[in-house]
């Protein structure tokens, strides 16, 4: 049985069989959600599995070892303190009656594996729905990408992937859909693809560099975690704990936690030492809780003690009821798109009504517009929007950076 669990772009699994269960790419603001689910289901965790060593986010896998006592299991490239088991292409695990089979696929890293099971193909990085990793990480490779594309191509058609990540939020695909209609795995040519992939320049993740240390060392586990109720009751009792928010400054003017202070977390090392000579201690958040941890980690490498992390971010602290401030908040970028769109659309409507029949030209040429948004996801009003001073203002706070994906 395979349970997906998602935390933003980024997607993790709990494979399991007979009572037994493996998690793969555990993330590190979804520790309740996978003990919640383990213990629902009467689950003992037999395995944690990183598909590779990650540069976006943090692996919770050091923590899950440290609360349930079980090995974690990484390719044997992986350069990992966590690591208890080190595999190898075409090793077998089993959870269970199921047996899963290692499939060693480099080229997003040279770490990086898969899983294949009755269940499916749990992909990582490496093939996404629509899209492969970007091979620019650890020792990433468009050549062993390549390769590695061709051997899942071999793989019966009918197996389903599950992405480690996917940023127009679909939960899985197959192999056959992938062939008939993801570009790199359509490419025939070695010699054109690694062209391809070498032409690519895409931003890097947000602090890359202490990401992938924290998760090679394995030091997520140091991070102290809070839930929300206690957050909220600690910070009554204790004035001095304040909550420090890292969010955008558009998330932070739509809803907060009354007295937070907002520091977006790419602006976070430019205050490090107002924060540090504050004499304050802080309780960080953020929407889910992976901006938090990265931004504990920050804080507490520039010497900042007293560091607590809000666990499941404003999501949990909303759904368990506690107190918040709305604030005007800003229009999305989508919502802006749609209100001039379709008010275009009318006002070419009345005047060609009114005054001439061309203006209905105009309505046709925003609904050409928006079909040519829908069919290549590229939008050119919001495009034009964004250079707006009012928007500039509004998302120029937003964390920058690449993703996994070469797109």
């Amino acid at each position: 049985m395979v349970k997906q669990f998602v935390a933003s772009s980024c997607y993790s699994y709990i494979l399991s069989s007979k009572q037994e269960a493996l998690v793969i790419d555990p993330h590190i603001s979804l520790l309740d959600e996978y003990s919640g689910y383990l213990k629902k289901n009467k689950l003992t965790l037999k395995f944690i599995i990183d598909t590779h060593t990650h540069a976006d986010h943090f692996s919770l896998a050091a923590v899950l070892k440290e609360k349930f006592d079980v090995k974690v299991l990484m390719h044997e490239k992986a350069i990992s303190g966590v690591a208890d088991v080190r595999v190898k292409d075409n090793d077998q695990i089993s959870i269970g009656i199921s047996s899963l089979r290692i499939i060693y696929t480099p080229g997003h890293t040279d770490d990086s594996i898969s899983i294949y099971g009755e269940d499916g193909l749990f992909t990582g990085d490496v093939l996404l729905i629509g899209s492969v990793g970007r091979t620019d990480f650890q020792n990433g490779s468009p050549e062993s990408m390549f390769d590695t594309l061709q051997r899942l191509k071999s793989l019966p058609d009918e197996v389903i992937v599950f992405p480690g990540h996917d940023y127009k939020e679909k939960r899985s695909s197959t192999i056959a859909a992938e062939k008939e209609s993801n570009p790199f795995l359509k490419e025939s040519d070695k010699g054109a693809f690694v062209r391809n992939m070498r032409a690519k320049v895409i931003p890097k993740p947000f602090s890359i560099d202490n990401i992938i240390r924290v998760n090679q060392k394995g030091e997520a586990a140091s991070l102290e975690m809070i839930v929300p109720r206690e957050a909220f009751a600690f910070t009554e009792k204790n004035p001095q704990t304040k909550f420090l928010d890292v969010r955008s400054g558009l998330e932070f003017n739509d809803v907060h936690i009354k007295d937070a202070i907002n520091v977006p977390i790419d602006m976070l090392s430019a205050k490090i030492r107002d924060l540090s000579q504050s004499g304050q201690n802080y309780i960080i958040l953020c929407h889910t809780g992976n901006r938090s941890a990265m931004a504990a980690d920050m804080l507490m490498q520039s010497g900042i003690h007293g560091i607590k992390v809000l666990q499941g971010g404003m999501i949990r602290w909303q759904k368990e009821g506690l107190p918040i401030i709305k604030g005007e908040g800003g229009m999305s970028l989508e919502r802006q798109v749609r209100l001039i769109a379709g008010s275009l659309v009318l006002l070419g409507v009345i005047l060609s009504l009114l005054v001439h029949w061309a203006f209905i030209l105009l309505s046709v040429f925003i609904s050409c517009g928006l079909i040519y948004s829908g069919l290549s996801d590229n939008c050119l009003m919001g495009m034009l929007l964004m250079k707006l001073p009012y928007n500039k203002r509004l998302y120029k706070t937003k964390t920058g950076g690449g993703t996994c994906s070469v797109n």
